[in-house]
């Protein structure tokens, strides 16, 4: 087997029908290739609409009750056949030459195991972001996960590989290096982001090396509530929450209620910006505010749910 593709889903059929169409279309006429759908919610409709695909796709689906995004696709990766485990979103739209590039990359590039392909987004037809959102950002861009380097095929840090577009080779989980469940995406609003960071980040420390793969290209789907700035708040405060997580960069600073004491005056001086960029009209400034107002909101969050955990009774 050369080629062993997973993805979790979670209650989205309409988006989920849109990726599994793009994949039937998919030129992998000298690969030989499988496909995982893990259902993280279980739902009767999903296995369905995976199972109408059974004849247009070498597909089998799965089901994982745990919720969270890396239980699920833990939950393919005991069944994964082949030399490279692809991994993907369920709301992408695949060119149709995606596989054959990432697998004929592997073959070019034998001294990396880790690669990442091109991202662009697939905004709803007729919209686009809320007036004040700037595209050019890095956040923004990481938000709408645009992975668009302006690089060669050939050497990347593991940073620049994302999710929806990631590729291993299964001798890296082989070395025992995986994903760890309580990091990503999950049914809380208030998970702590940075799944792939992770993983990618400890592959690299132990040896294994990155590349960027820039024909390999798949679009994302953007839903229309992620238009607006408040979605991207919000995106940016589980951000914050997942670098407080992975780097624990603030843990030197003197602490007040569990919380680094410089947060509490950034925090009150970020939403007196943020009533003043409203109240003036100024919406790139708003926006631009607002991304930091979440990040820090988020690092708040992480550093409350310690204090708050290191103060809880134990059972006795």
């Amino acid at each position: 087997m050369d080629i062993s593709v997973v993805l979790a889903t979670y209650d989205r059929d309409d988006i989920l029908a849109k990726t599994l169409s793009s994949f039937s279309k998919l030129d992998v006429a000298e690969c030989e290739w499988q496909l995982f759908v893990v259902d993280n919610a279980c739902r009767r409709e999903t296995e369905a609409l995976v199972s109408g695909y059974c004849e247009s796709l070498p597909v089998k689906y799965l089901q994982q009750k745990s919720p969270g995004k890396n239980n699920a696709l833990l939950t393919a990766m005991p069944l994964v056949e082949g030399e490279l485990v692809v991994f993907t979103d369920d709301d992408v739209v695949a060119d149709s030459q995606w596989l054959l590039e990432l697998w004929q990359a592997s073959q070019r590039l034998m001294d990396y195991d880790l690669f990442g392909g091109r991202i662009l987004p697939l905004f709803p037809e007729g919209m686009g972001p809320e007036p004040g959102v700037d595209l050019s950002q890095g956040f923004t861009r990481a938000a709408y996960v645009i992975a668009d380097w302006d690089l060669p095929e050939g050497e990347i840090r593991p940073g620049r590989i994302w999710g929806p577009n990631m590729a291993v080779r299964k001798r890296v989980f082989e070395s025992g290096i995986t994903f760890d469940p309580k990091i990503g995406p999950s049914q809380s609003q208030a998970y702590t982001m940075g799944s792939e960071t992770d993983f990618l980040l400890r592959a690299a420390g132990a040896g294994f090396k990155s590349a960027y793969v820039p024909k390999a290209l798949v679009h994302h789907q953007i839903r229309p509530n992620q238009l607006s700035i408040d979605w991207l708040k919000g995106r940016a405060l589980r951000q914050g929450k997942g670098k407080a997580a992975l780097f624990r960069e603030f843990d030197h600073y003197k602490h007040l209620f569990g919380v680094p004491r410089f947060l509490y005056r950034k925090l009150i001086t970020l939403k007196l910006r943020s009533l003043y960029y409203r109240l003036t009209g100024d919406k790139s400034r708003y926006y631009h505010n607002a991304v930091e107002l979440g990040m820090y909101q988020g690092i708040h969050e992480f550093y409350r749910g310690l204090s708050t955990t290191k103060s809880s009774p134990k059972a006795s």
